[in-house]
């Protein structure tokens, strides 16, 4: 890839999904291009639904990309850094433009006006994501998982989209978005528009812990994740492994998830990740 284009994915990263931004520099050579230009580009998916003013414009960007990916060749130039960087990456890597259409309709889903009615959809949908996640980073990695490692890995995606999701909330409300399912508002008596309005209660305080718990019955059936025969995938998995230190950021006494800070400290996160990569063992 053009340096100039790989560094334009970087920054995005760094700014936008500093996660992933930490993992890809710990990424082999060999497949650090196209993961930083498919990173990105999930990036962004997620990031259009909160960058415009009304849905419909939302829409446009989406119906831009689909029709830039489905038309896309290896000489193609769309106009884009990222688009550029999936056309001079892609096709060396196992993965084919058009099939990035299917993770855009899984991003669109957050301009629905009706949220996810229950937990279980809302899970769901997360799982949708972590297989897509898993098998475009598996194609770029060119690693081949079992049927048990797949569905571990899963999960692990699943539960990390969810951790990710909760920590969106205090943005989604800005842009008067729902993150919560409808049966968890009602459960706990929670108000949409003090959501919208940045109102913290103690409902949506149980609301969050009934998720977190959700999300802990779902890692201890999944068990840990060994992929020490498929050591190339390990810095796609990387940020998984922050779900525990998260989900502590959430429980430690007196936090306020609209006027406290769910980031953990860099240094923190790189320290995980460097004993993962070593082990090459996910625990759960």
């Amino acid at each position: 890839m053009k340096q100039d284009r790989f560094h334009y994915c970087l920054h995005q990263l760094k700014q936008f999904d500093h996660d992933r931004y930490l993992a890809v520099l710990l990424t082999p050579e060999a497949v650090r291009g196209p993961l930083v230009a498919y990173f990105a580009f999930d990036a962004e998916m997620m990031r259009i639904p909160t960058t415009v003013s009304e849905p419909m414009l939302a829409d446009i960007r989406f119906q831009w990309w689909r029709e830039t990916l489905e038309t896309m060749t290896p000489l193609s130039n769309p106009g884009h850094e990222i688009a550029a960087a999936l056309a001079e990456t892609c096709f060396d890597h196992g993965v084919a433009p058009a099939d990035l259409v299917s993770l855009i309709d899984l991003r669109a889903r957050d301009l629905a006006e009706q949220p996810f009615v229950t937990l279980e959809e809302l899970v769901d949908f997360h799982c949708k994501v972590a297989v897509r996640h898993l098998e475009f980073s598996s194609r770029i990695t060119d690693e081949s998982l079992n049927e048990e490692i797949s569905k571990i890995a899963a999960i692990h995606l699943t539960v990390f989209g969810l951790i990710n999701q909760l920590r969106r909330i205090p943005q989604d409300a800005a842009s008067s978005q729902l993150a919560l399912p409808l049966d968890l508002l009602g459960r706990h008596d929670i108000d949409p528009h003090a959501l919208f309005q940045g109102a913290s209660s103690l409902g949506l305080h149980l609301a969050l812990e009934e998720i977190l718990n959700h999300a802990d019955r779902l890692m201890s059936a999944a068990g840990d994740l060994d992929l020490r025969s498929n050591a190339r995938l390990v810095p796609a998995m990387l940020p998984t492994i922050l779900r525990s230190l998260y989900i502590g950021k959430f429980r430690s006494p007196g936090f306020d998830l609209f006027h406290h800070s769910s980031d953990v400290p860099a240094f923190r996160r790189q320290l995980r990740y460097l004993r993962v990569r070593w082990s090459k063992q996910f625990q759960a």
